[in-house]
């Protein structure tokens, strides 16, 4: 295991003893937000993919299956931007008992605040090492390794280009004369002149043909403040294809003069791109991939336009399959050269990012977000077991869901479910909803410009009506029959038309209502109030989120950057206890609660939804 890269669940002081919930299984909901993508060499049908919340996964069978390449979570919280295999002759860093071992894999990370690493794998994932040795905290985006020389590495960061020659036990700044080439986001060593590297950063281009020691731009023809995203030998000498925010561009004499393509891409990001062992193009835009049979003149989309292709991948050997990795929507495969399209191969992969869980006895609503074609509202009516029902949503902000009605606040306006499909409420059009809520067969709507209530009209069907002219309270909960609200400096209780302060322990928090009373949290920490009358009870004085999961005892989780517990309401509702979850990912990363079928359901962003039986 990679030292420095494993957590543990933490505890506070005075905790009670732990909730139970241990062992965590995922909902079978497939997808993943794909950042890189790596073939084992001499091994076509075996890839490897890092996501952007530190998983990385393998496949054996050219992605018909997928499943953790080692830990689940060999880099919880990191960006796996990089996976790049040296390419070393045959037994050349092997001793005797160790040819014929698979060549060493490399993986750059960077963190999304900050930081960033580089480690190493010699059994295909199983294991990590770290290898950052004295290279700074720095995001890395791109490692390429030198083909040929052992332990010879390049590495891409926030800080321009780093240099190791002993496998990252000592890392040399070859960029630190050239403050100009700041943040680098791609990197090429010819595969001809191994001496001569390209680098790619956020406006333009540089070359060193001596190892790195001097540097100058190559961007005669590149338009300033394109940043390039890939940089990817053609097949001719002196050829290479960069691919930036401002479509693709060529050079024929490794980065003289430049020629910017764009006839046919009807996006200019372009973050990832690849030259077919047939000789056409792939350009991986964020809005789909686009194919050229006549060298870049021409571009056709070939895919799915609401895929944001981040990697490709093919290798000679199996020049009909092309291997796409998407922002959210996983892997997408073409076997046919991508002339008959792209389908996805999800099987076994649970980078998903989840927005909301909606529960009744029977009933389980998944909202997934962020995943391109597959981001929606999913249904299961078997515990959790299979989700045969999906339907297509803008990126989903709430749900709400009795047994009469079913509500999804999304970024694109309110959505109520009518039979089986979705039907955008005309009352709000394409307007932003925060949040949703119906309780006891009120239905409450919040937006950033205020909030509504479904009320009957006086001709026609019900409709929202705003409640407090054009005040927007942060959070709204419905509690002890009467509306409660949060705005930026107070609590307040809204009952029979009548606006009353309430004490609050700290302003900017947020409420939210669970079987043990009123629940508020925020930067102030996480505090409970069990009736209308009493006083605020301090159940955490570290920032802090809650979440109501729907049950009579097990009220609520409370999760901090680094720990989450379960609110137990015990015997004494007046005198509730905390009690800590071991999570298989960073509580910081918890999006959604619920207890269902027996099992606590954690929604999450980058890791689908965990279950665990107590």
């Amino acid at each position: 295991m990679l030292l420095g890269f494993a957590f543990a669940a933490t505890r506070t002081s005075g905790a009670e003893e732990p909730a139970g919930y241990a062992v965590w299984q995922p909902l079978p909901l497939e997808g993943a937000d794909v950042r890189s993508l790596a073939i084992e060499p001499g091994n076509p049908d075996l890839l490897l993919a890092g996501t952007s919340a530190g998983q990385v996964y393998r496949t054996n069978d050219g992605g018909g299956t997928w499943t953790d390449a080692g830990p689940s979570l060999p880099f919880p919280g990191w960006v796996v931007s990089s996976l790049r295999f040296e390419t070393v002759p045959s037994g050349i860093r092997a001793t005797a008992s160790k040819r014929g071992a698979p060549p060493r894999l490399w993986a750059g990370l960077w963190g999304i605040w900050s930081g960033g690493h580089v480690a190493s794998s010699d059994d295909l994932g199983l294991t990590w090492a770290s290898r950052s040795g004295d290279l700074p905290n720095l995001q890395v985006y791109a490692v390429a390794p030198v083909p040929g020389e052992e332990g010879r590495l390049y590495a891409a960061t926030a800080q321009g280009v780093w240099g190791t020659v002993d496998a990252g036990k000592s890392w040399q700044h070859l960029t630190a004369a050239l403050p100009e080439i700041g943040k680098v986001t791609s990197l090429l060593v010819d595969p001809r002149r191994p001496g001569t590297i390209f680098a790619g950063t956020w406006r333009q281009a540089y070359r060193s043909d001596d190892g790195g020691a001097t540097w100058g731009g190559v961007f005669d023809g590149m338009v300033l403040d394109s940043e390039v995203f890939t940089l990817t030998p053609g097949r001719e000498p002196g050829e290479i294809w960069a691919s930036t925010c401002g479509w693709v561009y060529r050079t024929d004499n490794s980065g003289g003069t430049w020629r910017r393509y764009q006839q046919g891409l009807g996006e200019r990001r372009t973050p990832s791109f690849a030259v077919l062992p047939d000789g056409r193009l792939l350009a991986g835009t964020v809005a789909g991939a686009y194919l050229s049979t006549d060298g870049g003149l021409t571009w056709k989309l070939g895919s799915d336009p609401a895929l944001s292709v981040l990697a490709v991948v093919v290798d000679p050997a199996r020049p009909d399959r092309i291997v796409l990795g998407t922002e959210g929507s996983g892997i997408w495969i073409s076997t046919t050269g991508g002339v008959a399209g792209f389908h996805p191969a999800n099987r076994g992969l649970g980078n998903l990012r989840i927005g909301a869980l909606a529960t009744l006895p029977a009933e389980l609503l998944v909202a997934v977000n962020n995943a391109g074609p597959s981001s929606g509202v999913y249904r299961s009516t078997d515990g959790g077991r299979t989700f045969p029902d999906f339907s297509p949503l803008p990126t989903v902000l709430d749900l709400a869901l009795d047994a009469d009605h079913a509500f999804a606040a999304t970024e694109r306006g309110l959505f109520e479910r009518t039979g089986a499909a979705w039907m955008r409420r005309a009352e709000f059009g394409e307007q932003r909803v925060d949040q949703v809520a119906r309780i006891g067969g009120r239905t409450l709507a919040r937006t950033g410009t205020g909030l509504f209530e479904l009320r009957p009209a006086k001709k026609g069907p019900e409709r929202f009506e705003p409640l407090l002219g054009k005040a927007a309270p942060r959070s709204a909960v419905l509690w002890s029959g009467a509306l409660w609200g949060s705005d930026e400096q107070s609590i307040f209780r809204l009952e029979a038309g009548l606006k009353t302060p309430i004490a609050t322990p700290f302003p900017g928090g947020r409420l939210e209502r669970s079987s043990a009373g009123l629940l508020y949290a925020g930067s102030g920490g996480a505090w409970l109030r069990t009736a209308p009358g009493q006083d605020w009870i301090e159940l955490s004085s570290k920032p802090a989120r809650v979440f109501a999961t729907g049950d009579e005892h097990l009220a609520a989780v409370i999760a901090t950057a680094d720990a989450a517990y379960l609110l137990d309401r015990g015997e004494d509702p007046t005198h509730p206890t905390l009690r800590p979850l071991a999570l298989p990912f960073p509580a910081r990363d918890l999006t959604a609660a619920k207890i269902f079928d027996g099992r606590l359901l954690l929604g999450t962003s980058g890791y689908g939804v965990q279950a665990a039986a107590p």
